[in-house]
């Protein structure tokens, strides 16, 4: 089966007023690589509120989806499970969107890269269909900020439909990182406890 793609036309007046943008999606590996540094990367930098917010949202979305065998039949069999999924996936979208554009520049910068490599520009829109990756020539292809802010976003949504799909994967991922950044920090706290005793 051929990756998804989608199409972004800049309405906005400017200087990209009428380009059109393709945006496909990575490859299955590819995104799962990119799905583990950007959950890596918000759980880092993610304050005590954070977490406190993100963990009950996170249980209580793997023991929803835990009732049925696959998200598919919760989906299908169960009308009251089937709120309860969607609520969940609704607020962790959000929320875990306004984590990662919210992540400091140098994290930003590494996660949101595979982004744009997926973003392409029709060179002749409306003749043909040749496209040219935009990062080939990323100052002649795009001229406004507002372009960048919008491939990104577009790039990001298309990559986070596993919050519908595999969601449940990504969260136990989500879980296991969360433990083990907890486990780490532990360790770390007795080290340093330790080396204190010891002085």
């Amino acid at each position: 089966m051929a990756r998804r793609s989608v199409e972004l036309k800049i309405q906005e007046p400017g200087r990209d007023q009428g380009k059109l943008f393709k945006i496909t999606e990575m490859s299955a590996f590819d995104t799962e690589e990119w799905a583990e540094r950007s959950i890596n990367a918000i759980l880092r930098n993610a304050n005590k509120e954070d977490i406190s917010f993100l963990i009950p949202l996170v249980y209580t979305y793997v023991q929803e989806a835990t009732i049925e065998s696959s998200y598919e039949k919760l989906m299908e069999k169960n009308d009251e499970g089937m709120v309860k999924i969607q609520q969940a996936t609704e607020k962790l979208a959000v929320y875990l969107s306004s984590l990662f554009f919210s992540l400091p520049y140098d994290d930003l910068k590494i996660v949101v890269k595979p982004l744009f490599d997926c973003c392409s520009i029709y060179l002749n829109p409306g003749q043909n269909d040749l496209v040219e990756p935009i990062l080939n020539n990323p100052n002649h292809y795009i001229e406004e900020v507002s372009t960048i802010i919008a491939l990104k976003r577009e790039a990001f949504k298309l990559h986070t439909d596993f919050f519908t799909r595999d969601a449940k994967r990504y969260l136990d991922l989500f879980i296991v990182s969360m433990e083990q950044l907890q486990s780490k920090k532990d360790i770390d706290t007795t080290q340093t406890s330790l080396n204190q005793s010891e002085r």
